[in-house]
């Protein structure tokens, strides 16, 4: 069962703060605390991403879609990773013991109600992506406005490693970031590639170097208060800056949210299948991922 909230949304300020289960750390930055930052704050377990985190994410998304006062959401992560991906001790593939659809059920679940919750944020969302990001995690920045990377971050989506799908929409988003043969050296051939390269295949719009702030998602000079002030300084600050990021950001990505929902709803009957027929549970048994065979990792990846 989830831990009472820890800190009101209402309450965040420009002084970093644990929010709701304590898996994510909120503070709000910019112009009058326009922009609020998100960092996901398990450096332990390289930031993956359980049931508490979803949680925890789709609520600081859902207040922050509410509050007038909020113009843009920077995501980032605390430590050295971004994320590792979804966390495979959070009995994720217990749903293949399940008669009920998967389909049903994640969509029920943290999980589902996550990739929902991204692919349907109305206003400016960013990354700031300090590390490694991994996974759903790596599929999620697809639905950001703006992504930069540090020079020491890596970009992996190996779902086929675990027989799993392309996952939040990556089977249309990766295709339309960098065409076809590019989008399956990642997603079939399950391609890690490096900072610069995520630049030149259009992940994200810039690589910043000397980002190091010790894990400090929060320091002046970390990925994330460098990218809230390019934020503030050529958007926010200008006059009616507010409004002109709703604006074009409803222009830009307001058509295409039903049809990524479309995909995502796509993509999760399929997994759906190959739950039911068993080959994601038999794929995780066999997963070596730096370290001894059969031994669990901790992200799902």
């Amino acid at each position: 069962m989830a831990r009472p909230l820890e800190k009101p949304f209402a309450e965040a300020t420009t002084t970093p703060s644990l929010y709701g289960r304590g898996t994510v750390s909120i503070c709000r930055r910019g112009n009058n605390g326009s922009i609020l930052v998100a960092a996901i704050n398990r450096p332990k377990v390289k930031n993956a991403l359980n049931d508490d985190v979803y949680e925890d994410l789709i609520e600081v998304l859902e207040q922050a879609k509410n509050d007038p006062s909020i113009a843009a959401v920077v995501w980032t992560g605390a430590g050295t990773y971004f994320s590792s991906g979804a966390d495979v001790n959070d009995g994720h593939f217990e749903t293949a013991n399940k008669k009920k659809a998967v389909t049903e059920s994640i969509l029920q679940k943290p999980g589902g109600r996550f990739m929902i919750a991204i692919v349907s944020f109305p206003k400016v969302l960013c990354a700031a992506v300090q590390g490694p990001v991994i996974g759903i995690a790596a599929t999620a920045l697809m639905q950001c406005d703006l992504v930069f990377f540090s020079d020491k971050a890596f970009f992996w989506a190996p779902f086929s490693r675990l027989a799993l799908v392309p996952e939040l929409t990556s089977s249309a988003t990766f295709l339309e970031t960098m065409g076809l043969s590019k989008a399956n050296e990642l997603l079939l051939l399950g391609k890690r590639i490096n900072a610069q390269t995520a630049l030149e295949w259009g992940i994200c719009s810039r690589v910043m170097s000397d980002c190091d702030t010790g894990g400090d998602p929060f320091h002046p000079h970390s990925l994330a208060s460098r990218m809230c002030a390019e934020l503030d300084q050529n958007l926010l600050s200008l006059p009616n800056g507010h409004a002109t990021a709703q604006v074009f950001t409803d222009l830009v990505k307001g058509a295409r949210r039903s049809r990524m929902h479309q995909v995502l709803l796509r993509e999760l009957a399929v997994l759906d299948q190959r739950f039911q027929n068993g080959e994601v549970v038999e794929a995780a048994k066999q997963l070596v991922i730096g370290g001894t065979k059969n031994k669990t990792p901790r992200s799902r990846l």
